[in-house]
């Protein structure tokens, strides 16, 4: 958390997700049982001294295992739109969760396009075990549903709004650093942010393992699977290069100016 940004405690203390035995001491994720990585963006500050509002706009991992009282903590937030970032196939696979049966509106802007089973195949193999490159291409294969997305950020009657994929580490750690850049965080911020999914990992794993990807896993490079500063700074380092850093490459991708104004006026307090 950055200093002078104060977060509002939540109500719900303890420790977080299935079978997790641990203190979890982030203040950023939100205390779910069915969820591990679900958590808030709000309190980071920009260069001038706004910040991002609290419980407005969250990342997250899958939803699909959510429980009862997960939904519940749900709606004592007011949640209003489930930005869904994963393949067609990972969603047949397990389809929305118990949100489906929520006034929640929901809307899928896969990244990867492809019939991959995740984030962690279907890059070209010029990209090979280098996780920055792989992001980069995501801009270029997922660059429309990560345009709708940030549409979807200008719109002020979308908020309280969460934006997830399978493991909320790589296609949902681009749109964040995406988002965090166009509102002027700090670079140091944002890798920190990224950073935080490290502590989420071993559930996150444990998870894919029992909904019967094991057998994929195992033919993946770990690296894949890593949490490491050097992928979120080479993504950033690379957006920089190729395109002039976050909002030139929005503008370049479709967005409107006015998008980004709206972004930023929404979410800058």
């Amino acid at each position: 958390m950055a200093a002078g940004s104060p977060r509002l405690p939540w109500p719900f203390p303890g420790p977080f997700g299935i079978g997790q035995d641990e203190e979890v001491e982030n203040d950023r994720l939100v205390p779910l049982e069915g969820s591990f990585n679900f958590r808030d963006l709000g309190g980071y500050r920009t260069a001038s001294g706004r910040v991002i509002r609290e419980r407005t706009l969250f990342r997250s991992d899958a939803l699909h295992d959510l429980t009862a009282t997960d939904v519940a903590l749900l709606a004592d937030l007011g949640l209003r739109t489930v930005i869904d970032l994963r393949t067609e196939r990972e969603l047949l696979r397990t389809g929305r969760g118990p949100l489906e049966q929520e006034d929640v509106a929901f809307f899928h802007l896969p990244v990867i396009q492809e019939g991959g089973t995740g984030e962690s195949v279907g890059a070209p193999e010029e990209t090979g075990d280098d996780l920055a490159l792989r992001y980069l291409w995501y801009l270029e294969v997922g660059g429309d549903g990560l345009v709708q997305a940030l549409r979807l950020l200008a719109r002020e009657g979308s908020y309280p709004l969460v934006f997830h994929c399978a493991a909320g580490k790589d296609r949902t750690g681009i749109l964040a650093a995406l988002v965090m850049e166009i509102l002027g965080i700090a670079r140091d911020e944002i890798v920190a942010d990224y950073l935080i999914t490290e502590s989420r990992m071993e559930h996150i794993m444990a998870r894919f393992r029992t909904e019967r990807y094991a057998q994929a896993m195992a033919a993946i490079p770990a690296v894949r699977f890593s949490v490491r500063a050097a992928s979120i700074e080479g993504f950033l380092d690379g957006l920089a290069e190729r395109y002039g850093g976050a909002r030139q490459w929005a503008l370049h991708a479709g967005l409107g100016s006015d998008d980004l104004d709206a972004i930023s006026g929404t979410l800058l307090a």
